[in-house]
């Protein structure tokens, strides 16, 4: 039996090639979000958006974005590939999408401030233009924020001498 080559491969070797995800058929998404900070908070924090896909996904295992803080404000956005799986059949499957967004308040050394967890697509609206789901609403996240003083509770606010 004759061997058919393609480019110089074996015609298997060739179809299995281009058939997987080397010509993946699958978009990328994106998902933005956008808030301000309340309280103080050092310069060198960041906003860390974490896309979890999964239940119980490690915090640092999926598509993720570092986003500044500029004038107590931020927005960004995180991109996330679509592709499922792929049957030689059917096709690609493109149905991958976050189960929930956290986005969360970071100083340079790791420490958190705080975090919201949104819903998706629940806490989002898409637009099929841009593949984009952008959130509803403003996130606050807070920072770290002084007792207010008081005559009864002086402490907080008594300056070092």
């Amino acid at each position: 039996m004759k061997q058919t080559f393609v480019f110089g491969f074996p015609l298997w070797m060739a179809l299995s090639l281009c058939s997987g995800d080397l010509f993946a058929k699958c978009v990328t998404l994106s998902v933005e979000t956008r808030g301000h900070i309340q309280c103080s908070f050092k310069p060198d924090s960041k906003i860390l958006v974490t896309l979890i896909f999964a239940k119980n996904q490690p915090e640092g295992s999926g598509s993720e974005a570092a986003l500044d803080i500029q004038d107590d404000s931020f927005k960004g956005r995180v991109a996330f590939d679509t592709f499922t799986s792929y049957n030689a059949l059917k096709g690609h499957k493109c149905n991958r999408r976050p189960m929930s967004v956290i986005v969360r308040l970071i100083s340079a050394e790791g420490a958190e401030y705080d975090r919201k967890v949104l819903k998706f697509p629940a806490d989002f609206d898409y637009d099929e233009k841009d593949g984009q789901y952008t959130i509803h609403s403003d996130i606050t996240l807070h920072g770290w924020c002084e007792t207010k003083c008081s005559e009864r509770n002086p402490s907080p606010c008594q300056k070092a001498h």
